[in-house]
């Protein structure tokens, strides 16, 4: 690990309780010398899907080898495991839940392990605080320099969210959905730059349709657009949004994650 080792925390905890003091002071407690960044405790409760594509929007904006702690938990103190994922960058440490299903799209995994060795736990562990007790000092742990396998066997049977692929729906159609909408009303698609790119890319008069409003005008960036016009553009995290300069666009649209979303390739002839 590096002299001076990194760890990023991302939740669905919030700020107002103390579960986040916690979880640190937990770290903290293994290795006093860890730096603990805090990337969003803001991710709405039990929503993996959003703290799926949170975590792969910073994740690699730090330096390599930096720890990554993500604790979206629904099914917490059940049998579901806690995995360790070290890849070729970094290394990953989650519930085995679905939240690591883009890290496993977009890194060169190399082992994924699954956490059994309790002497490593904080005691007692509480079934309602595995953030703590569990994902914390081994977190804490890592962070020393400890192998991770020393913390269980390896796995491949391990969870990945089913997300709805693109899928041809007219000639030069293709039919995505809402990925997630930011706090100005963005609406982020599930088409990315390098699947859309795979298929010969944007061409000169090309569309998205949402809730039967076709938005036409691509923008290199929101300013380009006039106050309350909706536009498209490729976002900072690599899908194309739909979005309006200074409003929101989901409110305009009354977008909703999960909603079909339709790409015309090429322009109507």
């Amino acid at each position: 690990m590096p002299s001076h080792p990194l760890i990023t925390f991302a939740s669905d905890f919030g700020t107002r309780e103390y579960y986040v003091g916690a979880v640190k002071g937990a770290i903290l407690s293994v290795n006093p010398e860890v730096r603990i960044v805090d990337t969003s405790h803001e991710i709405p409760s039990h929503d993996l899907l959003t703290a799926a594509f949170v975590l792969a929007g910073y994740y690699d904006t730090f330096p390599l080898r930096t720890i990554h702690l993500a604790v979206v938990d629904p099914e917490v103190g059940s049998n579901r495991r806690a995995l360790v994922v070290q890849t070729s960058r970094h290394i990953f440490l989650a519930p085995d839940n679905g939240l690591l299903s883009l890290i496993f799209e977009r890194e060169e995994v190399s082992r994924v392990i699954a956490v059994e060795a309790d002497h490593h736990y904080r005691k007692p562990v509480s079934p309602t605080f595995h953030g703590r007790d569990i994902f914390a000092p081994v977190a804490g742990w890592i962070s020393k320099g400890l192998d991770i396998s020393a913390f269980g066997p390896e796995i491949t049977d391990y969870k990945k969210l089913t997300l709805p692929g693109a899928k041809p729906v007219g000639e030069g159609v293709l039919e995505g959905f809402v990925l997630h909408i930011d706090k100005f009303g963005n609406i982020v698609t599930s088409f990315s730059e390098t699947s859309i790119a795979q298929l010969g890319g944007l061409q000169e008069g090309s569309s998205f349709n949402l809730n039967d409003r076709e938005i036409t005008r691509q923008v290199g960036c929101y300013a380009e657009g006039g106050d309350g016009e909706l536009l498209f553009l490729l976002g900072s995290s690599g899908y194309y949004e739909i979005a309006s300069n200074k409003k929101a666009a989901s409110r305009i649209l009354d977008a909703r994650r999960g909603m079909k979303v339709a790409l015309r390739l090429i322009a109507n002839r």
